[in-house]
């Protein structure tokens, strides 16, 4: 080896061995669950922080800072895209009480893997999808977090799930990922179809991206939405 093998020169080893697996993992779309999130409660393990802190840290501070940046640039933490539904990021409990925010919500989707949810005893519902940053989740997941955007949205249709069950929606609900730009954008525009406030996910995003000017969805994201669309909204 041609460096010696100090504490330090393993530690950055580590740290990029575990950073380019990471981002292989992020192309290839799995291994999220690796970061030992409960998805019932959607905390993380301190065991999740000292093995893979490599990881964690660089990701806590990126957060914290973009964000606060663009919080300066008039970014909200969170924003109300349509009456009673809200798309933000990690730091959605921040939300400014001149936004006139609920005290609870009746659904929280929750679209991360890398950070503890920390609305969890303020939500009636805690739904958590987690997948790495800038990628879909699978048809399945997004209907998943679909159907309950529009369970718990006051003012919802009312419409029956597949056992045949009728609900109507009953409160706000708030959907976040880390940055409030992609994954909590592509699920809020399944919501908003599958709700009945919009006949296709393209009209969806025109509502978010109205509400909330610094939400986009990638390429995958636009495919994603295409499928579900077709095999869940025929």
């Amino acid at each position: 080896f041609p460096y010696p093998l100090t504490p330090l020169t393993i530690l950055l080893l580590y740290s990029a061995i575990l950073n380019f697996a990471i981002s292989i993992m992020f192309k290839l779309r799995f291994g999220c669950t690796m970061l030992l999130k409960d998805p019932t409660s959607g905390s993380i393990p301190l065991l999740s922080y000292l093995i893979w802190s490599p990881f964690h840290i660089p990701t806590i501070l990126y957060t914290f800072i973009h964000t606060e940046m663009g919080v300066r640039h008039g970014v909200g933490y969170a924003d109300e895209v349509m009456d009673g539904l809200w798309v933000g990021g990690r730091y959605a409990h921040k939300i400014d009480k001149k936004q006139n925010p609920p005290s609870s919500w009746s659904v929280t989707v929750d679209l991360t893997s890398e950070f503890p949810e920390l609305s969890i005893s303020s939500t009636d519902l805690y739904i958590n999808s987690p997948v790495w940053d800038g990628t879909p989740p699978s048809i399945s997941e997004i209907d998943r977090c679909a159907q309950a955007i529009s369970s718990g949205w006051r003012g919802s249709k009312f419409r029956k799930d597949a056992d045949g069950v009728g609900f109507q929606g009953v409160g706000d609900v708030m959907v976040h990922c880390a940055h409030g730009r992609g994954r909590s954008c592509l699920i809020a525009c399944a919501g908003i179809v599958k709700s009945g406030r919009a006949d296709t996910w393209e009209e969806g995003f025109e509502i978010v991206k109205k509400g909330r000017s610094v939400c986009k969805l990638n390429k995958g994201m636009r495919k994603a939405l295409e499928e579900w669309q077709k095999k869940y909204m025929v």
